[in-house]
């Protein structure tokens, strides 16, 4: 009998415990999206926060400009040039600029001082097809993407000229992408 006390108590305090529910399953959709826009990217650039660099092309070292000089660009992230990946199928434009000294639609590296050097900057080897920034008769470079990265080069000529003081030359072209 004794047995039969604790029993009772514990049968019903096992009655008041939840039950498990049974095993089941819940559905439900996920949505999955990707958009592809109509954009391009530079590459083998730098880009130091505020500005980008999309290379350089250096003539070298000479005592006269007797002769003709060529040159072509180098992309900020080595290698032979910059590049533009833009999405299969978008077209695009780049432009550049005269510099910081051009006569008229002639761009010229400064000397710092009154002295200058002319150079030209085109599209192609042969340096056949000037480069500028599609305005006045300047041809734009134009393209479309496929998706891959496209190298761009921009080949450069300084003509022969009266050879300014002994001094480095510079100038400054901006770059400009457009889709």
């Amino acid at each position: 009998m004794k047995s039969m006390r604790w029993l009772l108590p514990a049968l019903l305090l096992l009655s008041q415990v939840p039950q498990a529910q049974a095993a089941g399953t819940l559905q439900g959709n996920l949505g999955i999206q990707l958009t592809i826009g109509a954009g391009c990217t530079v590459n083998n650039s730098s880009n130091d926060g505020s500005s980008n660099s999309f290379g350089s092309i250096s003539f070298g070292t000479y005592p006269s400009l007797a002769n003709i000089v060529d040159g072509q660009s180098v992309g900020a992230g080595a290698g032979s040039s910059f590049g533009i990946q833009c999405a299969n199928n978008t077209a695009y434009t780049i432009a550049l600029n005269s510099g910081l000294a051009p006569s008229g639609n002639q761009r010229r590296m400064s000397g710092g001082s009154s002295e200058f050097v002319s150079y030209n900057l085109y599209q192609d080897a042969a340096r056949s097809t000037p480069w500028g920034n599609g305005s006045n008769g300047a041809t734009a470079y134009s393209g479309t993407g496929n998706g891959s990265n496209q190298d761009i080069v921009v080949y450069g000529r300084v003509p022969a000229q009266t050879t300014p003081s002994a001094g480095t030359y510079t100038d400054t072209v901006l770059v400009t992408v457009t889709w």
